[in-house]
């Protein structure tokens, strides 16, 4: 948690001195592929539902580090999904981009579950953005979930989720 105080107190210095910030909101669709592994025996699901959120650009040259918050909701159930990305523009209005992505449960975890969940999870992403004016924006991104869903799970014992957003935005 110490952590991502950090990063989230580095973004705001970064975009309260940085010459070229800029605020924006996005949205779009968010599909979720969660995969549960037990000794013996595996099963994946996916869902598709929406996120939505806010986000600073800070731009160095062809450079650009962009923290957002997301709220996302997928079957009823529902996060904030927090994306650092270093982004690199390879020409004026296509980036590349890679970073940590943060999520947190929103739900409750069911009863007799709470030793055994992770309400926090860390991934890592990768992504492309495009920008169609100085303002409006399209974005893709895919996450890898790092850690387990399952606190001190057994060896063999996994559930992890990996996630697709793909929306657009508006920057002022």
């Amino acid at each position: 948690m110490k952590k991502l105080f950090l990063v989230g107190a580095l973004s705001l210095f970064g975009a309260m001195n940085a010459q070229s910030a800029k605020f924006g909101l996005n949205a779009g669709m968010l599909t979720g592929f969660a995969k549960a592994k037990v000794p013996g025996y595996s099963e994946t699901d996916s869902s598709t539902g929406f996120y939505v959120g806010a986000l600073v650009e800070i731009k160095f040259g062809s450079f650009a580090i962009q923290p957002a918050v997301n709220y996302a909701n997928i079957s009823d159930g529902s996060g904030l999904q927090i994306p650092v990305m270093l982004k690199y523009y390879a020409i004026p209005k296509l980036n590349f981009q890679f970073g940590p992505q943060f999520l947190f449960d929103l739900e409750d975890t069911p009863a007799g579950y709470e030793n055994f969940y992770n309400k926090t999870n860390f991934g890592l992403a990768v992504g492309a953005g495009f920008d169609f004016t100085s303002s409006l924006f399209a974005e893709a991104r895919y996450s890898f979930q790092v850690n387990n869903h399952l606190k001190d799970a057994p060896s063999g014992y996994a559930l992890k989720a990996n996630y697709f957003n793909l929306g657009l935005g508006y920057k002022f």
